[in-house]
């Protein structure tokens, strides 16, 4: 014979439960420790391979690749450059991402939860860093237990004078000197010589010649002709291979330059953050 008080906990939830119209979940919690260990226990319950975005009330938001258990990517995060898993020690990713998971639980509640699908397979060496890492690192960090109000002046910040050498194009082509295999930053008119580095400088396989340089400039160009009315500058434009192994191609086109980076497919997160963080963009 079945338990009563179980059948009453399933008529409860028979009740009680009602179709979700959006594939985001709520993350309650009046506090950000609250927070933070709901987000802990959301990576902990990830068994297959996910992307988990949380995303909070001022629109802030954290992306990350979960599997088993495991962070073993970073795709965006509130400000600054993701962890590279690649280049930093277990010990120095688990402090980080512990510090990611603990400013997102402190941004404005409430925290909206997507879980999609990865964008491409897990490689067989993404062992990423456990639950149980991130967890213990978090202890180390404390969260105010009240919101802190700052006060922004109505008198605007005096405007930066723009250089040659501080453009979108530009800065790009400087940031992406962590995750970047080549790098390549032009004027669109072609009248100067290119910035070349990496894989991409004279002698290496990915040096472009003037030609190719100046075909790519006429067709961003076209591009720009026939998408006047919709889209403006700047422009991320992300090539990946089928798959999504291998290496891509990037470019960031600014209206008067470009940046074209080639990196491995898998470094899309560390593009994409770069993106954002100089953009301004929330997409």
């Amino acid at each position: 014979m079945m338990d009563t008080n179980i059948l009453d906990m399933l008529d409860d939830i028979g009740r009680s439960s009602v179709a979700r119209l959006s594939p985001g979940v709520t993350i309650s919690g009046d506090t950000a420790q609250m927070r933070r260990e709901k987000i802990l226990r959301a990576i902990r319950g990830t068994i297959l391979p996910r992307r988990l975005e949380f995303t909070a009330a001022n629109g802030d938001c954290l992306a990350i690749e979960v599997n088993s258990s495991r962070v073993t990517d970073v795709f965006r995060v509130r400000s600054g450059v993701a962890p590279d898993f690649e280049t930093e020690t277990r010990a120095v990713l688990a402090e980080k991402l512990a510090q990611l998971v603990s400013d997102i639980a402190s941004a404005p509640a409430p925290l909206v939860l997507i879980s999609l699908q990865p964008d491409a397979g897990l490689e067989a060496d993404d062992v990423g860093v456990t639950f149980n890492e991130i967890a213990n690192a978090c202890e180390n960090i404390e969260l105010l237990a009240e919101p802190v109000i700052s006060v922004v002046s109505d008198t605007p910040d005096p405007v930066e004078e723009t250089t040659p050498d501080s453009t979108l194009a530009s800065t790009f082509f400087d940031g992406a000197e962590k995750f970047a295999l080549g790098r390549v930053h032009t004027h669109c008119d072609g009248n100067d010589a290119p910035r070349l580095d990496g894989e991409c400088q004279q002698g290496k396989p990915l040096c472009p010649d003037q030609d190719l340089l100046g075909q790519l400039a006429r067709d961003l160009a076209g591009w720009d002709d026939d998408a006047a009315t919709g889209l403006g500058h700047p422009q991320l434009i992300v090539m990946r291979p089928s798959g999504g192994k291998g290496d891509a191609v990037a470019i960031l086109h600014d209206g008067d330059q470009f940046t074209l980076t080639v990196h491995e497919a898998r470094k899309l997160g560390a593009v994409v953050n770069l993106w954002t963080a100089l953009s301004g963009s929330g997409g």
